[in-house]
């Protein structure tokens, strides 16, 4: 006996091997159906043959659309080392009543392939050759459709996951793997899911149609936010570096990426403190240009001076100075550009984005950088300073109306974003 083991399918690229039709047609998508207000049609698949020697047959799947009403299908399986009985028509009405042709149930889609009468006592069929035919039936109105069939040969059985005893050569086992079987069609499918269980971890391969969708059940595992503007192809990208992603929170990196990712915004955030120094009359500054007044006391509450009752800390030797960085300490300034929202509410959605994302003791100012450069407002060249849109190119003999030049070249996106003015906080 030839011990290999494998399959192989029935329908080859809308081809099906070896095949005679008798009232049956193929559809467009290959599957065997009945021909328009038919009511029975017969097909014949075979000789189907692997070895040269005999092989050992074991299970036949046969995979259909749901059955109408009123619709059924039998198969019938033919192993033998020889042809068919001299005489077999396909168009006779009963084509598969000869003894050695073994009848399965009626709708039986998943079945074993036994020895043919009269040597059949359960055994499975080890021969050389093997036909398969079928009777489909309807009532006219609407026809089975098979779309597909799977054919394994071989010993591929749940035996080999039992004790070796149970596979020594002088035990039967046919009636055991017969009896196992049973449960193996129940829980192949369950194979064929876990089999291919990995891709349902894998945000490029994830299903994301459907019920529930997988990609949806990934998303909500890593707490990952999915945006509605994004693509399928976005999506799936964009929650394979979540992880990566994550790791950048609270910095000024990863706050930007969300922003671009959220808003769909470039932005520019800036860090007062990182820049501030203490200044002294005389050496780092001259009266009334660089001077400003302290926020706060250098020494903190100063009873009888400075403190105030409910509304002062007192102030150790480590933290001498650091009132006079209480308006810069944990604030930033995120600078976004006009003309880079692309997006309805944009400016809105960048709120949210900071909102969400930025460290907790943290305070920001969200500006909207737009083409007026005024020096201590908006005078950081290649960061705040846009050049506005030229005036339109003068023409001879136009009447201009009451309408502005402003009004002829706006120079922000105003109905993008709501506001487009920088705040004053």
């Amino acid at each position: 006996m030839n011990d290999q083991t494998g399959f192989f399918h029935l329908n080859a690229a809308n081809q099906w091997l070896l095949s005679t039709f008798d009232d049956l047609a193929l559809a467009a998508d290959g599957s065997i159906e009945l021909l328009p207000a038919g009511t029975k049609g017969k097909f014949l698949l075979g000789p189907l043959q692997v070895f040269a020697d005999k092989t050992p047959w074991y299970r036949l799947r046969v995979f259909t659309k749901p059955l109408p009403l009123d619709s059924h299908i039998q198969i019938f399986t033919y192993a033998d080392d020889d042809d068919l009985p001299a005489g077999f028509q396909l168009t006779n009405d009963y084509p598969f009543d000869d003894p050695n042709w073994v009848k399965q149930p009626l709708d039986a889609l998943d079945v074993l392939i036994r020895a043919p009468a009269p040597t059949d006592q359960g055994l499975a069929a080890e021969t050389r050759k093997l036909w398969i035919g079928g009777v489909v039936r309807s009532n006219g109105q609407a026809t089975p459709s098979i779309r597909q069939m799977r054919l394994d040969y071989g010993r591929d059985t749940y035996t080999k996951f039992l004790p070796a005893i149970y596979t020594e050569q002088d035990v039967p086992r046919e009636f055991l793997e017969r009896f196992l079987s049973l449960s193996q069609s129940v829980f192949s499918g369950l194979e064929k899911e876990t089999s291919v269980l990995t891709r349902l971890f894998d945000a490029y391969a994830a299903p994301i149609r459907g019920f529930p969708s997988w990609l949806g059940w990934l998303a909500g595992w890593l707490a990952w936010i999915t945006d509605e503007e994004w693509t399928e192809s976005q999506a799936r990208t964009n929650l394979a570096r979540a992880f990566r992603l994550y790791g950048k929170r609270g910095t000024v990196e990863g706050l930007r990426e969300y922003l671009r990712l959220y808003a769909g915004m470039e932005s520019n955030i800036y860090e007062p403190g990182l820049h501030a120094s203490l200044w002294s009359l005389g050496e780092t500054s001259t009266l009334g240009f660089t001077t400003m007044l302290a926020p706060a006391n250098a020494q903190g509450a100063v009873l009888d001076a400075t403190a105030t009752l409910d509304r002062s800390n007192l102030a150790t030797e480590d933290d001498f100075g650091g009132a006079l960085f209480d308006d810069l300490a944990h604030r930033f300034c995120v600078r976004i550009y006009c003309a880079g929202g692309a997006r309805v509410n944009a400016l809105a959605d960048a709120r949210t984005v900071l909102d969400r994302e930025k460290p907790a003791h943290t305070v920001y100012d969200l500006c909207v950088v737009e083409p007026r450069m005024r020096v201590g407002a908006q005078s950081f060249v290649g960061i705040d300073t846009v050049v506005a849109q030229g005036p339109p190119q003068a023409q001879l003999d136009v009447t201009l109306d009451t309408t502005t030049l402003a009004e002829h070249a706006p120079l922000c996106k105003k109905e993008i974003l709501d506001g487009c003015l920088p705040d004053n906080s």
